[in-house]
């Protein structure tokens, strides 16, 4: 695979990832996964095809410059030239191909490597498996027909029970928090990041006030030092 871009500019070639050696897909694996590696991804679009493209955080080592020019040698990565975004602020913005591919620490590299697309593939399948189920719908034996509506139900009652303690919640605290010096919550964890058993304990807690952020102390001005009175002349009359 070759990028050309404009009259008089050198064209670059590509190696495709799929023949390069496991040790380096493993690695673009591990920098693709955002929560692991913690590189930012970030969007753009490289020939009218949007596209992911990251700036290089770990140019400290010699190993890791070394395993990075290797992921350009080998097809994963490509440096690229960020422009403008191409349809005004918060856009994608539009990317080049650099012609010095060699490792820069403020450089920016676009992933040409997509990464396993398996998980892509399984979607699309299940998705369509769903489709062809729910439009084959009226064929299924009374049986199924029967437990999928039991199960429909059973989804929409307890949706119902979730959306009717949370209005409950809500007009107790207001009333609480009208008559008492502070509001109370039923279910305080109910919107928080937990498990589902965790929503639900406590059942009830204050509504704790928000922690202002105090101003840091100004550090006292350092005492001035006494004067020296060393070589200082004195005259009496």
């Amino acid at each position: 695979m070759s990028h050309s871009h404009g009259p008089g500019q050198a064209t670059i070639r590509i190696a495709d990832a799929k023949t390069a050696p496991p040790f380096y897909k493993t690695v673009a694996e591990y920098l693709r996964d955002t929560k692991k590696s913690g590189v930012k991804l970030r969007q753009g679009v490289f020939n009218g095809k949007r596209v992911e493209y990251f700036k290089e955080a770990v140019a400290t080592r010699d190993d890791a410059v070394k395993i990075m020019n290797d992921l350009g040698m080998h097809g994963f990565i490509l440096r690229v030239n960020r422009g403008d975004p191409i349809a005004g602020k918060g856009s994608p913005r539009g990317l080049q191909p650099n012609p010095q591919q060699e490792l820069k620490e403020d450089g920016y590299y676009m992933w040409v490597w997509e990464g396993s697309q398996v998980k892509l593939y399984l979607g699309a399948l299940l998705l369509v498996i769903g489709v062809l189920a729910a439009v084959l719908f009226p064929l299924w034996p009374e049986t199924l027909r029967l437990g999928v509506w039991y199960l429909s139900v059973g989804v929409l009652g307890l949706l119902g029970v979730f959306f009717g303690i949370a209005i409950v919640r809500l007009i107790l605290y207001i009333i609480t928090i009208i008559v008492l010096p502070r509001g109370i919550w039923i279910f305080p964890n109910l919107f928080e990041d937990v498990g589902v058993i965790e929503s639900f304990i406590p059942f009830w807690a204050w509504d704790e006030p928000k922690k202002k952020s105090k101003p840091a102390a100004a550090e006292p001005a350092p005492a001035a030092a006494p004067a020296s009175t060393e070589g200082a002349a004195t005259t009496s009359d």
